[in-house]
């Protein structure tokens, strides 16, 4: 999918919770199933964070934590995750380059979006994190 997060998932309406529909599908690729879980987890909060105070737009509490989101995903696809670092550091950069796009046209004056303005620090310590991720982790 390339963009894989809860912001471009549909559901039915009512309960029990079944999923509608995967869309935006403009960065969608051919490639490994584990750089879309990547995407999922970098933002997603480790037992020891806050699932409501993770800075991001979505209140994951309630949710699993990040450990036992991916022990389930190993579990149904029968993949391996040991490695998903590597994943979650290309992940995070993929996506600082996406978010750098949007600060670049922003600042030309090609973009009027006023949100845009925030990616540029946004970018920088998400490239730091990754960086620091791919520096203290077996690659």
């Amino acid at each position: 999918h390339g963009d894989y997060q809860f912001a471009n998932v549909m559901f039915h309406h009512g309960g029990p919770a079944r999923m509608a529909a995967i869309v935006d599908w403009e960065m969608g690729t051919v490639g490994d199933p584990l750089l879309d879980l990547a995407w999922v987890v970098m933002g997603w909060p480790t037992s020891d964070e806050d699932a409501a105070g993770t800075g991001g737009y979505v209140d994951l509490t309630g949710m699993p934590s990040r450990d036992e989101l991916l022990e389930r995903y190993s579990t149904v696809s029968g993949r391996p995750v040991d490695e998903i670092d590597y994943y979650v550091v290309l992940a995070s950069f993929k996506m600082a380059i996406v978010l750098e796009g949007g600060y670049a046209r922003y600042v030309a004056g090609g973009a009027d979006n006023e949100k845009m303005e925030a990616f540029g620090p946004i970018v920088l310590d998400m490239a730091a994190r990754a960086a620091n991720l791919a520096g203290s982790t077996k690659l």
